[in-house]
């Protein structure tokens, strides 16, 4: 391995949230990165004996917010908790492929100015692996729209194409490079969008975004997800419609919001077929 790439001090964090039964599978795909000077930690501000279980069961630190506000907030003391350079979220549903670590750091050793990189994905049910739909295909589509044969966009007429149609990058698949995107945060006020409006936030800024168009993580679908909620309740929706207003006249914003609905039945949990 190049000694910059030894360099690059890495964390997962995870930003639990109740007594979730997705976090041991989650674990064990850290613990099994083919590179393993990463340290793993725990942040939740819904304490809970499961939580002590799990985090005693595989020696890792666990630090409480004891100020609960939104899912942002939680985030943000997240990100707050660990000090290296480089930092990963990882999303308590989801799983990461053995090579994600290895394969980032080396990417982001390519591209010192990045101000994060993120990668495709697949998605998994609690049946098992699901077939790529036709959502996941449009957004790595968009990806391809936007960098074409590069790995990184560094201009800000890029990066705002890339998110122009839609949010494509895969938020726990973000490994976050805070040397470059220093004094980060997740907006408050959004309950599903706030990544796509944290994005927005980072294609203003000087810096790169850099991708890996390889699966490396998969992401957990059920009925009882954030993401599932909010397309239920309509918050998704919404969201939607605020941010495609950042690129698009009225008339043609409300076009792209109902397409992007579409999108939404490939979140649906069917028993028997997924």
């Amino acid at each position: 391995m190049p000694a910059a790439q030894r360099d690059l001090q890495h964390s997962f964090v995870i930003p639990a949230y109740g007594a979730s039964g997705h976090l041991a599978p989650l674990v064990e795909s850290l613990l099994a990165q083919t590179d393993s000077g990463s340290q793993i930690i725990l942040t939740t501000s819904t304490p809970n004996d499961s939580l002590d279980r799990l985090a005693g069961h595989y020696q890792l630190p666990l630090i409480v917010n004891p100020k609960r506000v939104d899912i942002a907030t939680d985030w943000n003391f997240a990100l707050d908790a660990v000090t290296t350079p480089l930092v990963t979220l990882a999303h308590q549903d989801d799983y990461y492929d053995p090579h994600y670590l290895i394969e980032f750091k080396a990417a982001i050793a390519r591209h010192p100015d990045a101000l994060f990189a993120f990668c495709d994905y697949r998605e998994h049910t609690p049946s098992g692996p699901r077939p790529l739909n036709i959502n996941l295909r449009i957004k790595s589509a968009l990806c391809r729209r936007a960098f074409g044969s590069r790995e990184a966009i560094s201009t800000r007429r890029d990066k705002m194409r890339l998110l122009s149609l839609g949010n494509p990058v895969c938020c726990p698949s973000v490994m976050f490079n805070r040397a470059r995107a220093r004094g980060f945060q997740f907006p408050s006020g959004f309950k599903t969008n706030l990544d796509w409006q944290a994005w927005l936030g980072l294609a203003r800024a000087d810096g790169a975004f850099v991708y890996l168009g390889k699966r490396l993580v998969s992401k957990g679908v059920h009925d009882q997800s954030e993401t599932t909620a909010t397309i239920a309740n309509r918050a998704r929706a919404i969201e939607d419609r605020l941010l495609l207003n950042e690129f698009w006249p009225g008339p043609v914003a409300t076009v792209l919001s109902q397409v992007y609905k579409l999108g939404y039945l490939a979140n649906r949990v069917r028993p028997g077929r997924d």
